[in-house]
């Protein structure tokens, strides 16, 4: 009979370490998903991990509990049966006090840990919601049976705790990092698909890139002439198609407004004069350090889709479009025939890059997780080069930075054009 009863309350003691686990190990929002759907026992389940120490209390008090009653079964009746046995064998007759307690301790250890612990522990980490959701009631039921004990050893924990200097942190702050690291988990899991994570990410890293790193510059903009007739605009559309162009008056420093292709070309104007400043719109004025996610914020207000970026001198520098931003965040899938900058690894195991290339994306395509790297006052990687030379360096010259030896290829004037790249 005593065999029995501590089975059962080994059980029992699993039972609670299961329960322990599942509801810490729950995730609040499946909780609050289900208790929004009628879930009543949801609905307690969350009320039980919004307040852990009284939860928790009710577990060390059961699981004491047992331990307690199981010393008290496992005691002399047990231990007397076993010695009798013991003492048949004429070698060990003369130990058999000793034996028997031995055999009764590693017994009920092994039982303990094995179905008291590790499987009710392993159970409760594959099905946490669930199982949290089942026990929920009964471990409500057994909290308010042991409240004043509960009261009791939570004063206790709290009085402690502010001897030692410890506060308990109310709401738990999920970090940048460790939300991408579950977001990688569950991507090698195969919970959700590599592009998500890849966007997941790119949502991230877009706070932390400014406008000057996704803008086109002044220097690789097409732009139309105030004055330009209907012949020209065509010709240079052709040239480069896009659906919007900047408008400047006289030069480049002077720019004044944009102009929307598909406001020019259905127009009939074989009986009316073409004037371009009848098509010109004011675009939005940002700042080239404005953070990215800033700028997307001004589009949805506007209602416009692209910005003139300005520099301290208020000198428009570039031009930066809702595709930037796109692109940034899902990749280069948006505005057709723009200009693509690329890397390319080759088999010779080096990289054939681009000078233009984004210097994040330049991060990001070789790992360089670094908050210091990450803060350079350069968006090129043709940028990271004269950095680094502090000059305008000439074909075939050699820049050593960090682990990477940069070869510089070609040349367009004083512009890097074509990088070759060495891990050393």
């Amino acid at each position: 009979m005593e065999i029995l009863i501590i089975l059962l309350l080994i059980l029992l003691n699993g039972v609670f370490s299961m329960s322990e686990i599942a509801l810490v190990s729950s995730r609040k929002f499946k909780l609050e998903n289900a208790a929004r759907k009628g879930n009543t026992n949801a609905r307690k389940a969350l009320e039980l991990a919004n307040n852990p120490n009284t939860f928790l209390s009710t577990v060390q008090i059961g699981i004491t509990l047992i331990g307690i009653l199981t010393g008290i079964y496992s005691g002399e009746k047990i231990q007397d049966n076993l010695r009798v046995a013991i003492e048949k064998i004429d070698w060990l007759k003369e130990y058999s006090q000793s034996v028997s307690v031995a055999v009764i301790v590693v017994v009920i250890t092994f039982f303990s840990i094995v179905f008291g612990e590790l499987i009710p522990k392993r159970i409760g980490l594959m099905f946490p919601e669930t199982i949290a959701s089942v026990v929920a009631t009964p471990m409500t039921l057994i909290s308010k049976i042991t409240k004043p004990f509960i009261w009791l050893l939570t004063k206790t924990n709290d009085i402690f705790l502010g001897i030692f200097g410890l506060k308990e942190q109310k709401d738990v702050i999920v970090s940048e990092e460790e939300i991408k690291a579950i977001v990688q988990e569950s991507a090698e899991s195969g919970e959700i698909q590599q592009i998500e994570q890849s966007i997941v990410e790119r949502v991230f890293a877009l706070g932390d890139r400014k406008v000057n790193e996704l803008m086109t510059h002044r220097s690789d903009l097409l732009c139309f002439n105030i004055t330009d007739d209907l012949t020209a605009i065509k010709e240079k559309a052709h040239i480069e198609a896009h659906s919007v162009y900047p408008v400047y008056r006289k030069s480049m420093d002077n720019m004044v407004g944009v102009v929307s292709v598909k406001d020019i070309f259905p127009k009939d104007f074989t009986t009316t004069k073409f004037n371009l400043a009848d098509f010109l719109r004011l675009p939005v004025m940002v700042p080239e350090s404005a953070p990215a996610y800033k700028v997307l914020e001004k589009f949805k207000e506007s209602k416009m889709h692209y910005a003139f970026v300005l520099d301290e001198y208020g000198s428009v520098v570039g031009m930066v479009s809702m595709d930037d931003i796109l692109d940034a965040l899902i990749g280069d899938v948006t505005e057709y025939n723009q200009q693509e900058f690329q890397i390319i690894k080759r088999e010779d195991n080096t990289w054939l890059a681009d000078g233009g290339y984004p210097y994040f994306e330049f991060l990001n395509y070789f790992h360089l997780q670094n908050r210091e790297l990450e803060e350079g006052e350069y968006n090129t990687l043709a940028g990271l080069v004269l950095h680094v030379t502090g000059y305008i360096p000439k074909t075939g010259d050699i820049i050593k930075w960090n682990e990477f030896e940069f070869e510089v290829l070609d040349l367009d004037g004083p512009k890097i054009d074509k990088v070759l790249i060495r891990k050393t």
